[in-house]
Order: C-alpha cells, then structure tokens, then sequence
C-alpha cells in the first residue's frame, strides 16, 4: 500500500483516535474494579464496627484521574468485555431454614436409632438394663428442653421433644413386650395412647414460659384414638362392636369441635387453648366425624327402632355442628356447619323414615330418593318458616340463630333436592323422549291400555309412580325457595349489626378462632335462583305423569298437551325474564312430546298440531311482556306446526310424500308476505318486537321450504316444480330492498336448478340443453346493464367491463361443451362450437370488447387445435426425435437475440388491446 497521500494520513488519525479509546475504556475498568474492592471493604469493616471512610468524589481512593490521550497506566484489557467480578452472592435459603432441616433430620435420625436399638438389640440386655436405658434416655430427652428453653433455643428444643414422644411409644411397646405379653393388642393400644395424650398435655402446660408448640397439638392428635381402639374391644356381636365405634367415633368428634370452638384463655389456660391446639382439633375433626358417617350409614337395620338408635347419632352429630356454628370463633364457618349439618340431620330423619316404610313392604332406590327429599324439604321449609316469623332479637342475644346458620341449613337441604333431580333425570328423558317412537309407526293406533305400555313396548321406562312425586316435590321446593329471598335479605338488613360481630357487653370481639383460618372471607349464600327452575320442573311432571299414573291415550295427549299450551302463555306473561325464557323452551320441548304421542292417531295429530299451532300464534301476538327473542320462538314454532298441520292434512288425502310436500311448501310461500308485512312501518316503540317475529317467521319458512325439497327430492318429475316455486318465492322476496342482492342470486339459481332438474327428469343428457339458456339469460341481462350504464357516448360504455357484462355468460357454455369436445367422436359438436366461437371473435373485434374477443378466440383456437391434433401426431411420429430439442433451441437464441424488440412490439400490442374496450 502507499504511505503517503491524504488516505493514508486519515488512516493514521483515525488508528490515533482508536488508541485513546482503548486506553479511556481500560482506565475506566481500572477505576471500576477499584471502586468495588472499597465497597466490599467498607462492608466488612462495617461488620466488624469499623466506620467506613468517606473523602473526596473519588472515595477513599483519592479523585478520579484525568484522562487523556496519553497512556494511563491500569489493569484492562486491550479489547472485549471486561469479566464481571465475584461480589457477595445471595444465600438460597435462610439461616431458619437450615436450621429447622437439621433438627428434623437430627429428631429423625435419633428416633430410627432407638427403634433400632429396641427392635433388634432389645432381647441381649437385661430386664434392669432395658429398664434403665429406655428409662434414663427417656427421662433425659423429657428433661432436655428445660435448660434449651432458659437458652431461648425455642426449635431445638422443640425437636427433642418430638423425640421424646417416640420414645414414649418405645417405652409403651417395650412395657408391653416385658411386663403385660398376654394383654390385649387393641386394649392395651388404647390403653397407652391415652396415657401418653395425658403425659403430653400435662407435660405440655407444665414447661415454664413460653413453653413448647409441639407437646398439645401432639397430644390432641394421640387422643384420637384411645376411644375408638376401646370400642373395637367390646365384647358381643359385630352389630354392637359397631354401634359402640360409631359411639366412640361421635365422642371424639364432639370433642374435637368443642375445644376447636372454645375461646381464648389467659394464664395457664392459653397454651390449652392456643391457636394450634384449636386449629389441630378442628382439622382432627374432620376424619373422626366421616368415619362416623360412614359406620352408620353402611349399617342395614330391619326395625324402626334399630335405625332409630343409629340415626341418633347423626342427629346429635348435626348437634354439635349447629353449637359449633354459633360459637364466635367459627362463625366466618357458620354456613358450611349450617350446611354439613342439614345434611347429616336430612340423613338421619331419612333413615328413620325409611325404615318405617320400608316395614310397610315399600320397596325401591325411587321411593327412598323421595323420602330423603321430603326430609330435605321439611328442613327448608322448618328453616325459613321460624326465620320469617321470628322476631328480631336483640344483638347480645345468646339464643338468636344467625343468619348464615339458617342459610346454611337451606343449602344443605338443597344439595340433597339436586341430588334427587340428577336421579330423575333418565326416567325424565325418557318419558319426554320416547313418544317419538311413534313415528316410525305413524297413525297406526295407540295400544290399548296404559300409555306406559305403548312406551316401553319400544323402550323401557325406567321410572315409577315415585319419579311423579319426586318432581311434584321439588316443584314445591321451588315455590317456597322462591318467597324466601325476600324475607331472608330483610331479616339480614335488621341484623347487620349482629353479623359483624357484636358481642354480648357490647365490645367488638377478636376473631382468632380455629375455623377462622379455614376461610379466607366472611360466607355469603346469595338467593337461589328457584323460580326459573319451576316450568321447567312442571313440563317435567307433566311428561312423566302419563306413565307413571297409567294413563290411557287421550287423557294423556289431552293432559300433555294442555300443559304445553299452559307454558308458552305463561312464557310471555311472567315478569321475570329468566322464569319467561324457561317456560318457553319447557313449552316447546312438552309440546315436542304431546306431538309425538299425538303421531300415533290421525284426528290426535290432525288436532294437536292446530291448537299447538293456534296457540304459538296467539302468544305470539298477544304478549304484553315478551321479549323479542321469546316472541321469535313463538313465531317460528307457530310456522312450523302450521307447516305440520298442513303436511298432515295432505297425507290425511292419501296423498304420497312427494305430492303432500306442496301443502308444506305452500306454508312457506305465505311466510314470505307474512314476514314483509311484519317488517314493514314497524312501529317506534316496539321495533325490535316485530323485526324479530319477521326475521323469525322468514327463517322458519326457509326451513319448511327446504324441508318439502327434501320430500320431493326422490322424485324429479315434483322437485322441479317445487324449485320453480321456491325460485318464484325467492323473486318476490327480492322486492324488499334490504333482500334484493341476496334474494335475487337465490331466485336464480333455484330457476335455473329448476330447470336442469326438468331436464334431467326428462332424459336429456346434452350438456348445451342444460348451458345454453343460462348464457342466452346471462348474456341478455350484462348487454341490458351496458345499455343502461352508457349514457350516450362511447366512454360511458365502459363503466361495466365487457368481463362482469358477457364474461360469465360466454364461459358458461363454451368451457363445458370444450371438455364435451375432447371426448366427443363426431363431428357437429365441434361444428357448432367452432362456428358459435368464430361469431364470438368477430362480434368481439368489431365493438372492440375484450371479453368476446378473448374468450371467443381462445375456444375457436382449442377447437381448432382438437381437429388438427391426429394430423399433428401422425406427423410428429415421422420426424426424427432432434428435431423438437432443435427447434427450442433456436427459438431461445431468437428469443434472446431480438429481446428489445420484442418488448417494444409487446408493449405496443398492450396498448392496442387496451383500447379495445
């Protein structure tokens, strides 16, 4: 390279100017890591009580160099990032973390070790040498924490006494083993273990202060099981040795719950009742109280006064859970005791009344799911009567029930009423469902008899007269949930004060209690939403009512269908939207159902389906308080029955399928004036109404319209004639402005589908039979629209292209009769489409329009190639295969040696075909 020249001296400054960067960098690293190093000096010195120096701006370092071009003397290197330095990492767990790891483990590994010791090495020591070691290391290990606890070192204290407490069971095993070998395993079990909940309680309270966490709450955990391991050692039969567990079960469990309920203490009684030991008891609880469940209710009694004895303890059960929700320390739980109480007292009543009946030869899962919901709905109903007549009480009155308790009591009894609605649910659908069995064998006579033979000759109803009941029941159940709302929110307005929290001396109490830790918010049970559910639980009824009383037919057509028509009135004259849109789809789906028994006689049919459709009308027009959705049901099932009507009232003619269509398709013509009529000059205070109800009563008719299509397809000889009217119906509703565009393509194509199909039926195979009127109308229509858009000059000519103007019509015919002609041997065919495409191109180039030209051109071109292809093979296979290479060949030096010229003629041939059109 050359070293002189102004190049050269600008490389230099710039190589002299990258220099000094890298030394500014280096310094700056430099002075970086002499920062850091003070700081982490400082901080040790701060540690160890050594103040920190301050100085100048640049620390106790001095000031910051100056820097410059010139060399600077400092560690860094000469270029890349400079390494990130160690500083002091942040531990990953805290020092209590560690150290509560290392007394578990220690508490851990000492316990194995003693039941190591006790287990294998037990048998070659001595009597006193068993004694005095198990004894020493016991006594050593309880007296350990005293001196832990004058340190303050709280968790290892804690962790030796976790280790006394296994040795304390060594100590009952190995007693066991040497003094008492022929006692009783379960006894003896039950026998220490309230020995050593007694030891530990007392060992507990007796620790000077603070004491330990660990003692009570063990001890309350132990205690769970002196009781029931006596139980299992009674004497006597299994029936005996069951009651007493379950005895023993409701013993532990209420003790459980009282101490997790009791109140804070002071003194010595504050460890006792500690937070701990109250929120182990109410966990404790849990277990204890569904074991007990679980012995009573899989206990089978054969007398009344044997489940009487039984059922008692769920009842006192239920007691305890109601004492429990009116303790202050658990009343953010009032609802769910209320809740878990309900429950256990609907158990306990159902199973005495069960046995009863039972007794009385009543058999069957239907009839005990009844007795169970009467016992549900007598609570709810007890509940809510007593809380709308009792009288306000006064805030520090101790007898006064909360609000929460009461709801919890409600919603227990309604979990057992759902529970029974999920269990009628089959026989439900069944009985709704299966009158549609009936059209496979339409108008061929009901059985003689109970309708629930006529059913379950073709499927088995699974239900009874008890389902009847048990829907009657909960339709009950809805009507008294549905008056409690009010009341109750009046009631709980009255008693705000007291459900914050007001005590008995006016103070406002902590709330520290047990349960409180199990829920994080205050329970609020809203108002159940029970009125909507009634229609539904109506229909319901009504439906199975037939089979399960054993009805004949006309009684039950007439009772189903009265109650359909009951439902679609009440489904526009209720307030409630929500209870209005239930009734609906309930009337609609019993109305379902009394159409299908209705199938199985003509005259039942015949009148079913005119007063359904009367009825769906007049709801529909008379709706003082409908809304436009459930008017737009009525409308649409108003249109479709009278479709119904109007195909039943045909084949009642002897008329076959095919021809009783076009009553039905007559229905669906008049749903198309019927609908302008509707959505014309609606008025401004109920647009939506009516607007709806139209758009309703259009879309049903389009429906029926392609329902009568579907019976009418098998026979073309008919579908044509249904599709030329459908296409006459599509062209009328083409007059309303806001239908025309979609309506106007959907007229026609059903014409022109109309047509093919008339074809078709008659045997004609040509496919120009079937194109030619298309592209003859498409044609006609795109010169109309250029004739109405050319105002008066040849430019307005082009406002419509010749391609959206002949376009379509031209292709219609020419692609499909080009592919006939590929396949076609004769010569006519190729005749015509050669002379039609000729004409085409002609017409095309005399008015200049691209589309003809184009389209008339490329077909006549096809043609053409079609009629020469044999000469052109047969000459093809006389020439010698180089020849094709060879030609291409030159073609691309040609191509490329004369390019620009021929994009200049490409170009000019572009402009004249544009100025074609």
């Amino acid at each position: 390279m050359p070293l002189t020249g102004e190049e050269y001296g600008e490389v230099r400054r710039i190589d002299a100017e990258l220099a000094g960067l890298e030394q500014r960098r280096a310094a700056l690293h430099g002075r970086r890591q002499t920062l850091l190093a003070g700081l982490r000096a400082a901080a040790r010195g701060a540690s160890h009580g050594a103040p920190a120096r301050r100085g100048a701006p640049g620390g106790a370092y001095g000031p910051l160099p100056a820097y410059g071009p010139g060399p600077v003397h400092g560690p860094g290197p000469a270029h890349g990032p400079v390494p990130r330095p160690w500083g002091a990492g942040r531990a990953e767990t805290s020092s209590y973390t560690a150290r509560n790891v290392l007394l578990v483990l220690g508490g851990l590994l000492l316990t194995v070790a003693a039941l190591a010791f006790t287990l294998l090495s037990w048998g070659d020591m001595g009597i006193g040498g068993r004694a005095a070691v198990l004894g020493g290391l016991t006594l050593g290990t309880l007296a350990a924490p005293l001196p832990l606890l004058r340190r303050k070192l709280v968790a290892t204290a804690e962790s030796v006494a976790g280790f006394g407490l296994a040795l304390l069971a060594l100590d009952a095993y190995a007693l066991h083993e040497v003094a008492f070998p022929s006692a009783d395993g379960l006894g003896y079990a039950a026998s220490s273990a309230a020995v050593i909940a007694a030891l530990w309680a007392g060992y507990g309270l007796a620790l000077p202060g603070p004491g330990l966490r660990l003692p009570l709450p063990f001890a309350v955990v132990v205690a769970q099981l002196p009781l029931p391991l006596w139980a299992l050692t009674l004497a006597g039969t299994s029936d005996r040795r069951l009651y007493g567990l379950a005895v023993a079960l409701l013993l532990t469990f209420a003790a459980d719950v009282v101490l997790a309920v009791s109140r804070q203490r002071d003194g010595r009684g504050m460890r006792a009742t500690a937070l701990a030991v109250r929120l182990t008891a109410a966990v404790a609880a849990v277990p204890a109280g569904v074991a007990m469940m679980g012995v009573t209710l899989a206990q089978q009694t054969d007398g009344v006064a044997a489940a009487a004895s039984w059922n008692a303890l769920q009842a006192v059960a239920a007691a305890v859970l109601l004492y429990a929700g009116r303790r202050h320390q658990a009343r953010r739980l009032a609802g769910p005791l209320g809740t878990a109480a309900g429950l256990v007292l609907i158990t306990a009543l159902g199973g005495v009344v069960w046995a009863a009946v039972r007794a009385g030869g009543t058999a069957g899962w239907d009839w005990r799911v009844l007795v169970y919901l009467l016992c549900a709905t007598g609570l709810s109903g007890a509940v809510l009567v007593l809380r709308a007549a009792r009288k306000p009480n006064a805030p520090g009155e101790p007898n006064a029930p909360s609000a929460e308790q009461s709801a919890g009591l409600v919603v227990g009894a309604v979990v057992v009423q759902c529970g029974a609605l999920v269990w009628v649910l089959r026989p439900v659908v069944e009985a709704v469902s299966g009158p549609w069995s009936f059209v496979t064998r339409a108008w061929e006579g009901p059985r003689r008899g109970p309708v629930g033979q006529a059913v379950d000759s073709h499927h088995a109803w699974t239900g009874s007269a008890a389902t009847l009941l048990i829907l009657l029941t909960l339709a009950l159940s809805v009507a008294l949930l549905a008056r409690a709302p009010g009341r109750a929110a009046s009631d709980g307005q009255q008693h705000g004060q007291q459900r914050d929290g007001q005590h008995r001396d006016g103070q406002q109490p902590r709330d520290d209690g047990a349960f409180s830790k199990l829920s994080a918010a205050r329970p609020y049970v809203p108002a159940l939403p029970a009125l909507p559910a009634l229609p539904a639980l109506c229909a319901a009824a009504g439906a199975t009512a037939p089979p399960a009383l054993g009805l004949p037919y006309v009684p039950t057509v007439a009772v189903v269908t009265a109650l359909a028509v009951v439902l679609l009135a009440a489904a526009v004259t209720v307030t409630d939207a929500t209870t209005g849109v239930t009734a609906l789809v309930s009337g609609l789906v019993l109305a379902g159902t009394a159409t299908g028994w209705a199938l199985a006689q003509q005259a039942a049919t015949l009148g079913v389906s005119a007063l359904l459709c009367v009825a769906s009308a007049a709801t529909a027009a008379w709706s003082p308080k409908g809304g436009p959705g459930r008017l737009a049901a009525l409308a649409a099932s108003a249109v479709a029955y009278a479709a119904g009507l109007a195909g039943a009232l045909a084949a009642s003619l002897q008329y076959p399928a095919h021809q009783a269509a076009f009553a039905v398709l007559a229905v669906a013509v008049c749903t198309v004036p019927a609908a302008a009529l509707l959505s014309r000059d609606a008025d401004a205070t109920v647009p939506a109404s009516r607007k709806a109800v139209s758009l309703a009563v259009e879309c049903t008719g389009y429906a029926t319209a392609l329902a009568a299509l579907l019976l009418c397809a098998p026979h073309p000889g008919t579908l044509w004639l249904a599709l030329a009217l459908c296409a006459v119906s599509a062209a009328g509703v083409a007059l309303r402005a806001d239908r025309r565009p979609g309506a106007g393509h959907a007229s026609a194509a059903l014409l022109v589908l109309a047509t093919w199909v008339r074809l078709s039926a008659s045997g004609v195979s040509t496919p120009e039979a079937y194109t030619l009127p298309v592209s003859v109308a498409l044609l006609l229509i795109g010169w109309l629209r250029r004739r109405r858009t050319a105002g008066g000059g040849t430019a307005a000519r082009t406002r419509v292209s010749s391609w959206w103007a002949y376009g379509g019509g031209l292709a219609f015919t020419f692609l499909p009769s080009l592919i006939m002609v590929g396949s076609d041997p004769h010569w006519l065919r190729p005749l015509l489409l050669g002379a039609g495409a000729l004409g085409t191109t002609l017409a095309g180039a005399r008015w200049r329009t691209q589309a003809p030209l184009l389209l008339g051109g490329a077909t006549l071109a096809a043609v053409g190639a079609h009629e020469l292809a044999p000469y052109v093979a047969q000459v093809a296979w006389l020439l010698p295969r180089w020849l094709m290479p060879a030609l291409a060949g030159l073609l691309l030096v040609a191509t490329g040696a004369t390019y620009e010229r021929r994009l200049e003629e490409a170009r000019r041939l572009k402009r004249a075909w544009q100025r074609l059109s």
